[in-house]
C-alpha cells in the first residue's frame, strides 16, 4: 500500500488535530462543576495546579522512544501525573495543568508547529477523557479502595491505548503501512507503563494520608524510581549497543564482496545511530588534489555506498566537491565534525542547509596507503532527538573496524579479480571461463557456444617489433573484443594471443566470429608500425555436452581447422575430430619411417633457370612421402606435422643427404649444377648445423658453392641471437643462404641487412600478382627488390611462374632467376636427368622450355 501524500498527510494531520481539542473543550465544559473525587492533602488548588505541572514536566523527561524511520513515538512515565491529578484536582485544573506542561515542554525541545498542535491536543483529549470517564464512575470520596483503584488503573490504560492508536494511525499516514511487531511495540509498551505508573501514583496516593513521614516516603520512592529507571534505561541502551556492536564486527567479517560488506555493516551503523542516513566515500589516489581546489586541478573521483530507510544499497560515483570543507578535511586531516540539529555554530548550520539534512556526525576512514574514506550519518530519527558527542565516539569507534574490513574485503576482491581475470587486458582467465562453461551447462537450460581465436603471426609482432608493442596489440584486441559482442558474453584471454568467447546461445554464433574476425582485421597504427591483427576463429556450440573441456577442445579443434584450410572461422563438426585422429595416427607413421624406412622420403627437385642465357643453374630440392597405405603424399600433408612434433631434425639431414648425393651425380654427368634445401627454424636454431653440413659436403665430395640453403625470415625472427650465429657459421662455409618467401614477413626489408644471405625469392603470390588486378604496383614492388637486390649484390630468384608473358616481364625488369610451373613441375630424379638432358639442347632458345613433364 502507498503511503499518503505529504500535504495529504499534513491535512489529515491538522484535521484530528482540530477533533481532538474539539473533544477535549466538550468534555471539559461537560464536567466543569466537577469536585474532585479524593482530599487526601489539605493544599488548596494554587499549590496543587503547578505541582502537578511540574510533575508532568519531570515526566517528560524519562522518554522511551519506539522509532518508526523518521517518526518516533515518545512513551513517559506521565501515568502518575495523570493518577494524581484525575483524583486530586478539578477536571478543569487537570486539564489545563496536563496542556500547559506540554507546550512548555514542546517549547523546550524546539518541535514543528504542526505537532505542537497534534500533540497539544492530544494531551488535552486525553486528560479529558480520563477525567470526564473516571468522574462519570466515581463519587468523591476521603479514602482509596478497591473500586477506586480498579477504575482509574483501567481507564487510564484504556485512554492511553487509544492515544497510541491514533500516533499509529498518524505515523502510518506519514510512512506507510507498520509491521505487526512495531504495532506490538507501541502497544505493548504504553499498556506495561501506563499500569506501572498508574499502580506507582496509587502507592503516593497512599502514603501521602501518612502525613510528613508519607511525604518523606514519597520522595524516597520517586527518587528510587526515578534512579532505578534512568539505570534501566542505560543499561538496555547499552546492551543494545554491545549487541548490534558484536553483530556489527561479526558481519564485517568474511564479506565477499564490497557492496555486501556495506549492506551489513551500514545498515547497523544506522539502527545504532538511529539515523536515517549512512554513506561511506572512497577516494583512491588523488588525495594531493584536495588541497589544490584549482580549475587546473583535476577532478577527484570517489565512489560512494548510501544506505538509507528502505535498507537499500545505492552504489555510486562523483567526483569530491573541494567546496565540501568538512569532507575534505576529514579526507586529509582525518578530523572528524559533530553537526548537531541544536548547532550555533553559522559554519556547520550553513552545511546542514546546503546538504538539506538537519544533523550529521563526518568522521574519517582510515583506509591504506594513497586510499582514504569518509563515513557520514546523517538525520537522527525523531522531531526532538539529535547527535551528541556519545555518538561521534560510537561513530569512531565503529570506524576503525569498518576500516578493516573494508580494507580486508577489497583485499579479498582483489586477490579473487586478480585469480579469475588476465592483468594485461583485464579479461576473463582460462579459469574463471571454465568456471562460466561449467555453469552454464550444469543449468540445463539452453545452449552455448564456444568461439576460440588466436592472431595469425603474433609470435613476429614480438620477435621483431618487441614485447610491448605486443602488449598493446593484445590490449587493442581485448578492447575490440569487447566492443563488438554482446553484453552477456565472457570474453578470456587463454594465454598469449589466444582468445576465448562463451556465448549464452547459440544463435548467429557464426555470424558473431565473422563479426570478430572483421573487427579485429582493422589495421592498427602504432608508432612502429602499422599491424592488421588478423586472427582465425573456431566455433563450438554445447549440443549437450556435460563438461566444458569437451567444448573448449571442439573450438580448439575448429580453431585449427580453419587455419588448415586458409579460413577466417570454421565451425566444429564430428568429421574435424576424425581429421585430427588421422593426423595424430600420421605422425606415429613418419616417425617410423624416419627411424626404420628412411627410403619412403623421395625427393622431387623443381629447376631454376638463368633468364639472361637460359640455363639451368640449380633444382630446389622438394621432398615426398611414399606412405605404405596412403600412397605418395606431398609436403604440405607432413612437414607440417614434422615441424610442430620435432621429427623435422630428423627429416632435413635425409633430404640434405639425398640432395646432395643426387647434386653429384649429376655433376659427374656434365650438369654441374646446384640444389636448394629447406631448412625449418628448429634446423637453424641447433648450434650443431653447420658442422653436420660441412661433414655432409665432405663426405659426398660436392662442392660448398653448389649448396643453397633455404631460410625464411620467421625462422630466423625467432630467436636472433641464437639463429643469427649459425647462420654466419654456413655462409663461412662457402654454401648459399638463400631467403624464401621474401615479402611476406612483418618487416623483411629493415633485417635483409643483418642476414648472411646471397640469395632471394620472391614469393609465389607477388609473381602472381603481375597478372592480376594490382599489376601496376605489384610491378613497382618486384623492381624494388630486384634493384635492392643488385645494390646489396643479392641473387633474386622469382618463383611461381606459370606462363611466358611472366617469364618475359621478369626478365625485362633485371630478374636473374626464375622457377615455376611453366618451366617445369617439380621431377623424381630419372626424370630431372631426361629434362635436363633436353633442355640442355634448347636452353639458346628459351620461347621453346618445355612445361615440364
Amino acid at each position: 500500500m502507498r503511503r499518503t501524500s505529504r500535504g495529504g498527510a499534513a491535512r489529515w494531520t491538522l484535521i484530528l488535530s482540530a477533533i481532538l481539542a474539539a473533544v477535549a473543550a466538550g468534555l471539559t465544559s461537560y464536567i466543569d462543576d466537577a469536585q474532585p473525587i479524593l482530599v487526601v492533602v489539605n493544599l488548596p488548588t494554587p499549590v496543587l495546579a503547578p505541582a502537578l505541572v511540574a510533575l508532568f514536566l519531570l515526566a517528560e523527561q524519562f522518554l522511551m522512544n519506539v522509532e518508526f524511520r523518521r517518526q518516533a513515538h515518545s512513551l513517559t512515565l506521565a501515568g502518575v501525573p495523570l493518577v494524581l491529578g484525575v483524583l486530586l484536582v478539578s477536571p478543569q485544573t487537570f486539564v489545563i495543568a496536563r496542556l500547559v506542561a506540554a507546550m512548555i515542554a514542546f517549547l523546550l525541545q524546539r518541535i514543528n508547529f504542526d505537532k505542537i498542535l497534534y500533540n497539544g491536543a492530544a494531551y488535552a483529549c486525553e486528560a479529558a477523557l480520563d477525567a470526564t470517564i473516571i468522574h462519570l464512575w466515581l463519587q468523591p470520596r476521603h479514602d482509596i479502595d478497591l473500586w477506586t483503584m480498579t477504575v482509574v488503573l483501567a481507564v487510564i490504560a484504556a485512554v492511553d491505548q487509544l492515544m497510541s492508536l491514533l500516533v499509529l494511525s498518524l505515523i502510518r499516514l506519514h510512512n506507510g503501512p507498520l509491521s505487526a511487531r512495531e504495532i506490538a511495540d507501541v502497544l505493548v509498551s504504553a499498556a506495561a507503563l501506563s499500569l506501572v505508573a498508574s499502580a506507582f501514583a496509587v502507592i503516593v496516593l497512599l502514603l501521602l494520608r501518612n502525613g510528613i513521614v508519607g511525604v518523606g516516603l514519597v520522595i524516597l520512592v520517586i527518587a528510587v524510581g526515578a534512579g532505578a529507571y534512568r539505570g534501566h534505561a542505560s543499561t538496555r541502551r547499552r546492551h543494545q549497543a554491545l549487541t548490534l556492536i558484536h553483530e556489527f564486527v561479526s558481519d564485517g567479517v568474511g564479506a565477499e564482496s564490497l557492496e555486501v560488506l556495506a549492506s551489513q555493516l551500514l545498515s547497523r551503523i544506522r539502527q545504532l545511530l538511529r539515523a536515517a542516513t549512512v554513506e561511506v566515500m572512497i577516494v583512491d589516489g588523488q588525495l594531493a588534489n584536495l588541497t589544490a581546489a584549482r580549475p587546473d586541478v583535476e577532478p577527484t573521483a570517489a565512489l560512494t555506498l548510501t544506505i538509507g530507510e528502505d535498507e537499500v544499497l545505492v552504489v555510486g560515483r562523483r567526483t569530491v566537491d573541494y567546496s565540501d570543507w568538512i569532507a575534505v578535511r576529514a579526507l586529509v586531516q582525518e578530523e572528524p565534525t559533530l553537526a548537531a540539529r541544536t548547532t550555533k555554530d553559522r559554519g556547520l548550520r550553513r552545511w546542514l542547509l546546503e546538504r538539506g539534512v538537519r544533523d550529521a556526525v563526518v568522521v574519517a576512514l582510515p583506509l591504506s596507503s594513497g586510499s582514504a574514506g569518509t563515513l557520514t550519518v546523517m538525520d537522527r530519527l525523531g522531531e526532538t532527538a539529535t547527535f551528541l558527542e556519545d555518538d561521534l565516539t560510537l561513530l569512531q569507534t565503529l570506524t576503525g573496524h569498518l576500516a578493516v574490513a573494508i580494507r580486508s574485503t577489497r583485499l579479498v576482491e582483489k586477490l579473487g579479480y586478480d585469480a579469475t581475470h588476465d592483468s594485461l587486458t583485464g579479461l576473463s582467465n582460462r579459469a574463471h571461463l571454465s568456471e562460466q562453461i561449467n555453469h552454464v551447462l550444469s543449468t540445463g537450460t539452453g545452449a552455448a557456444a564456444v568461439l576460440l581465436l588466436d592472431l595469425d603471426r603474433f609470435k613476429e609482432v614480438n620477435d621483431i617489433l618487441g614485447h610491448d608493442v605486443g602488449d598493446r596489440l593484445l590490449k587493442v584486441v581485448a578492447d575490440r573484443l569487447r566492443a563488438c559482442l554482446p553484453t552477456n558474453a565472457t570474453v578470456a584471454r587463454l594465454g598469449g594471443d589466444e582468445f576465448a568467447v562463451l556465448l549464452p546461445g547459440t544463435e548467429n554464433a557464426a555470424d558473431l566470429a565473422e563479426l570478430v574476425a572483421d573487427t579485429l582485421a582493422e589495421p592498427v597504427q602504432f608508432d612502429e608500425a602499422m599491424l592488421t591483427p588478423e586472427s582465425s576463429v573456431g566455433v563450438a556450440v554445447t549440443n549437450g555436452l556435460s563438461a566444458q573441456p569437451d567444448l573448449l577442445r571442439q573450438a580448439d579443434t575448429a580453431m585449427y581447422e580453419a587455419k588448415a584450410n586458409d579460413r577466417r572461422v570454421a565451425v566444429y563438426g564430428p568429421e574435424m575430430d576424425r581429421g585430427r585422429i588421422e593426423r595424430l595416427a600420421l605422425v606415429a607413421d613418419l616417425r617410423m619411417a624416419l627411424s626404420d624406412h628412411p627410403e619412403q622420403m623421395l625427393l622431387h627437385y623443381q629447376p631454376k633457370i638463368d633468364l639472361q642465357t637460359g640455363l639451368v643453374t640449380g633444382v630446389e630440392a622438394l621432398v615426398r612421402w611414399a606412405h605404405p597405405t596412403l600412397g605418395v603424399l606431398g609436403p604440405d600433408r607432413f612437414i607440417p606435422l614434422a615441424e610442430s612434433t620435432g621429427l623435422i631434425e630428423g627429416l632435413t639431414p635425409l633430404v640434405l643427404e639425398a640432395g646432395l648425393a643426387a647434386c653429384r651425380s649429376w655433376t659427374v654427368d656434365g650438369y654441374p649444377i646446384s640444389v636448394a634445401v629447406n631448412l625449418s627454424a628448429r634446423n637453424i636454431s641447433d648450434p650443431q648445423l653447420p658442422e653436420r653440413v660441412a661433414q655432409a659436403i665432405a663426405r659426398i665430395g660436392l662442392p660448398a658453392d653448389r649448396v643453397i640453403l633455404e631460410i625464411t625470415e620467421s625462422s630466423v625472427m625467432g630467436d636472433p641471437e641464437q639463429t643469427l650465429p649459425v647462420l654466419h657459421q654456413l655462409r663461412d662455409l662457402g654454401v648459399c643462404l638463400s631467403l624464401d618467401d621474401f615479402g611476406t614477413g612483418y618487416s623483411s626489408l629493415s633485417y635483409l641487412q643483418r642476414l648472411p644471405v646471397g640469395e632471394v625469392k620472391i614469393d609465389r603470390s607477388f609473381v602472381q600478382g603481375l597478372s592480376g588486378e594490382n599489376r601496376a604496383s605489384t610491378r613497382a614492388l618486384i623492381k624494388t627488390i630486384i634493384g635492392l637486390g643488385a645494390d646489396l649484390n643479392l641473387r633474386i630468384v622469382a618463383e611461381g611462374v606459370e606462363d611466358l608473358a611472366t617469364l618475359d616481364e621478369l626478365r625485362g625488369m633485371g630478374c636473374q632467376v626464375a622457377q615455376g610451373y611453366y618451366i617445369s613441375r617439380p621431377l623424381a630424379g630419372p626424370d630431372l636427368r631426361n629434362w635436363l638432358s633436353r633442355t640442355a639442347e634448347a636452353a639458346p632458345r628459351l620461347r621453346l622450355l618445355s612445361v615440364g613433364s
